[in-house]
């Protein structure tokens, strides 16, 4: 289960608010859904890939402005769930102690837009040795029970594993999805930003990355590892390119859901630009041409012959 010490400090403040009905805030009633200011808080590690829906946005809504404020995860749930936020867009649902807290406290999931889907990746150098690996593989490495080195005796020595921060969707859904909600067990360079994680990849055939297929399916200077897994049938699913093709086929094992979180259940302007990002035409064909899946526009597969 992952911590943070600040998420704990706004539990009395749950207790407080789970006795309250969401009502109407003064902002709320200056604005309409197309008029009006609005800060949305995104997750740190798809921020950029909000950018152009928004320009999109401001261009067809000249009367409402959206700022938008890259945190990370954590915190953006946090002020979520502290009601200071009215609107956040997140790679990650809520975790363990988050959950917990709201169970606890009465209070309910927050009304949310699916955006797209992106998928949790580890990545290398061009020149790194290994192509493929399965999550069994992975899942005993990261725990500490093998060195990457013993399974490939070609690694001249063992790699360097790159990762955001603990406060960070892809720290978690490398500890929910990868090992079963336990933390990892070997040594991990954590870093501020998804960026650094991709240069310091770049610079060295002896590291592996942990990000999103967001940061890396348009970029040539690195190549994310082919994972064969079992799926939930019990059938074995051979290592496949990392594609969103195959997160569509469900044939990748890492699949990490965007959405947009609501701190109310009101048709004001969060509401229109939450829906706007998860059903607007041209919004959805950017998420699949910067190499994600929409969640509502089609995509065609070709099957191979």
């Amino acid at each position: 289960m992952l911590r943070s010490s600040p998420f704990y400090g706004i539990a009395a403040l749950l207790a407080l608010l789970s006795g309250c009905t969401p009502s109407r805030t003064p902002q709320a009633e200056e604005e309409s859904p197309t008029r009006g200011t609005v800060e949305l808080l995104c997750d740190d590690a798809i921020a950029d890939i909000l950018t152009e829906p928004l320009r999109r946005f401001d261009s067809l809504f000249p009367d409402a402005q959206v700022a938008l404020r890259a945190v990370p995860a954590r915190e953006a749930m946090r002020q979520l769930l502290a009601r200071t936020a009215r609107l956040v867009v997140l790679a990650r649902g809520y975790l363990p102690d988050e959950d917990s807290l709201m169970r606890a406290f009465g209070v309910p999931a927050h009304p949310n837009v699916a955006l797209a889907e992106d998928a949790l990746v580890f990545f290398v150098h061009p020149k790194f040795p290994l192509d493929t690996l399965n999550v069994e593989q992975l899942r005993a490495v990261l725990s500490g029970r093998a060195r990457l080195r013993e399974l490939f005796p070609q690694l001249r020595s063992e790699p360097e594993w790159v990762c955001p921060s603990t406060a960070s969707s892809v720290y978690a859904h490398l500890v929910l999805q990868v090992l079963g909600g336990r933390p990892p067990r070997i040594p991990l360079r954590l870093v501020s930003q998804s960026d650094s994680v991709q240069l310091l990849v770049e610079q060295s055939p002896n590291r592996i990355g942990i990000g999103y297929l967001s940061h890396i399916a348009r970029r040539t200077n690195v190549k994310a590892l082919e994972l064969g897994f079992t799926d939930s049938t019990g059938a074995y699913v051979s290592p496949k390119p990392v594609h969103q093709a195959y997160v569509v086929l469900r044939k990748y094992p890492y699949i990490v859901p965007i959405r947009a979180y609501l701190r109310d259940d009101l048709r004001n302007l969060p509401w229109t630009v939450a829906t706007f990002l998860g059903t607007d035409a041209e919004v959805q064909r950017y998420f699949r041409d910067i190499g994600i899946v929409p969640a509502f526009a089609q995509i065609r597969l070709i099957p191979e012959e």
